[in-house]
């Protein structure tokens, strides 16, 4: 995918980070995310990603039928580029990366309902409870099965600053489908306000049997 001239317009704020470019941003627009949590979650990083220009967007909601119907309409207004659709399981759509928005226990029950050929790929998964913490797996082993009693166990007292982990996991999802260098291994971080630490993902001594062997 090349950039138009309208394109390289509208993203220029990023393309001239240093280590993005040009062809970064032509990542981006050919890349297809799997967005997963909550309505009230998932909305200003769902603006966030259409605005930086991710292609293909498909939206896993919990609750029963929700109608995000207006938000996907913003969101075509907001930019043209990206294509922002609900998630169907029997659709075939295959995507390169999961992000995960876990806030409560709808979001889990949605996350662990996604078919496996989404857990167990690339992703980026954060937790909202206290504390925060996010998985960041960008080529299993491990992923989110792997993770699942880390990330997808059952969820306690909400953080009170839970934009702060949930836009740090929006970049760190970025990152991973422009290719950004040096690439983020895979692992945990954790906050307790706004400092974190990371340890690596290999500490959840964990691997499912999609990624080779049973947990």
């Amino acid at each position: 995918m090349t950039l138009g001239d309208g394109q390289i317009e509208r993203y220029s704020r990023q393309i001239i980070v240093p280590r993005m470019g040009g062809r970064a941003q032509e990542r981006l627009l050919a890349a297809r995310l799997v967005l997963a949590g909550t309505l009230d979650a998932i909305t200003i990083p769902l603006a966030y990603l259409v605005g930086a220009g991710v292609g293909t967007i498909r939206l896993a909601v919990a609750g029963e039928r929700p109608d995000f119907a207006p938000l996907i309409a913003s969101m075509r207004d907001l930019n043209p580029d990206a294509e922002v659709s609900a998630f169907s399981p029997g659709a075939g759509i295959e995507s390169d990366l999961l992000f995960a928005i876990v806030s409560g226990s709808r979001a889990v029950e949605t996350v662990r309902s996604l078919p496996e050929r989404v857990l167990c790929g690339a992703g980026v998964t954060v937790r909202l409870d206290n504390p925060a913490r996010i998985a960041i797996l960008p080529a299993p082993p491990p992923c989110l099965r792997c993770a699942a009693d880390a990330m997808l166990g059952p969820t306690g007292e909400r953080v009170e600053n839970p934009e702060f982990p949930t836009m740090t996991a929006c970049v760190e999802a970025l990152k991973l489908l422009a290719g950004y260098e040096p690439a983020t291994p895979a692992s945990i971080i954790e906050f307790d306000g706004y400092a974190s630490a990371s340890r690596p993902a290999s500490s959840l001594n964990a691997r499912c049997a999609v990624c080779g062997g049973a947990k």
